[in-house]
């Protein structure tokens, strides 16, 4: 009885692991890891050389989420523009213009390189 007992609970705990896990994946639409070579900017943030995961929120797909992929730190949350694109070429990041010494502003994300991206508002 009670070894019975003791596997309905570790089944009940394992259960709740895997919905917590399922809970949290569905959140996010679109995942892609970018490197960045030198100090780029996003509306409010401007983010150092390194590695950043871009996330669009699923059921939001106007809002993204940029963090830094080793601290898992978010840097920058908020809503964008959806637009298209003609084609396929230039990578899943566009860039704006800055003055000399100034970080390059990310202006728009296409994730995996497709044609349908998210634009940054910047001011």
């Amino acid at each position: 009885m009670n070894r019975t007992k003791s596997l309905i609970v570790a089944g009940l705990v394992l259960g709740s692991f895997v919905i917590a896990a399922n809970g949290r994946a569905a959140n996010i639409a679109r995942t892609e890891y970018l490197t960045l070579k030198s100090a780029t900017a996003l509306p409010g943030v401007v983010l150092p050389p390194g590695t950043y995961t871009f996330e669009a929120i699923e059921g939001h797909p106007d809002v993204v989420r940029v963090s830094n992929r080793l601290t898992k730190r978010v840097l920058y949350m908020g809503f964008t523009e959806i637009v298209q694109r003609q084609n396929r070429s230039g990578g899943s990041l566009t860039f704006g213009e800055a003055p000399k010494g100034e970080p390059v502003p990310i202006k728009a994300w296409f994730p995996d390189g497709s044609l349908r991206g998210n634009e940054f508002r910047h001011r």
